[in-house]
């Protein structure tokens, strides 16, 4: 027997690799699949990003709740008008990682978009955008979401905290009216 005979037994042809034609069409099949996927997949993005805002939102309506009610009851609630414009971040055990810190002068353009922070100046928390193209926006350029702690009266629309008319609760109230589309996102201006 010879040394290097033919390894294929007889009436087996011998096996080959992919022609260029075959793998033009494997990688292209590859691309639309990654095309399909990408286009169901993206707008889960702006889903997440708004779930993310709604955890944050809610734990900090508990905590104002809590500490509104700590109030009420260890000072009364002539107590409840110092945390009108104050941070709600301030409640929180430990703040999310996304949170900045307070600010006298923000420059909200030098914070990346998925942050929190709050603005001392006008006692607003601020959450800066990730993917504005989910947001129904009033205005194009606005990334910014805004919430403040305001004091709810007896008499609504007036302002109070006398006896005629006591504090009757504490909320954190969003601020802005843009808000997350259901709908396809729109193009980035």
């Amino acid at each position: 027997m010879p040394l290097f005979a033919d390894s294929n037994p007889p009436g087996c042809r011998a096996q080959r690799g992919f022609s260029f034609l075959e793998l033009i069409i494997v990688i292209t099949l590859v691309v639309l699949l990654f095309l399909v996927a990408a286009d169901r997949l993206l707008p889960l993005r702006g889903q997440a990003e708004m779930a993310h805002v709604g955890v944050v939102i809610g734990t900090l309506r508990s905590s104002l709740g809590l500490e509104t009610a700590r109030r009420v009851i260890n000072d009364g609630p002539a107590a409840l008008p110092a945390l009108a414009d104050s941070n709600p971040m301030a409640l929180l055990q430990q703040a999310p990682e996304s949170y900045l810190g307070e600010f006298d002068k923000p420059d909200t353009e030098d914070f990346r978009p998925g942050t929190w922070h709050f603005d001392r100046r006008d006692g607003t928390l601020v959450y800066r955008v990730r993917f504005p193209q989910y947001l129904d926006q009033t205005s194009p350029v606005e990334r910014d979401l805004r919430w403040r702690v305001t004091l709810h009266y007896a008499e609504p629309g007036s302002e109070g905290g006398d006896l005629n008319n006591p504090v009757q609760g504490v909320g954190l109230i969003k601020l802005d009216q843009n808000s997350w589309s259901e709908s396809q996102p729109r193009p980035v201006e």
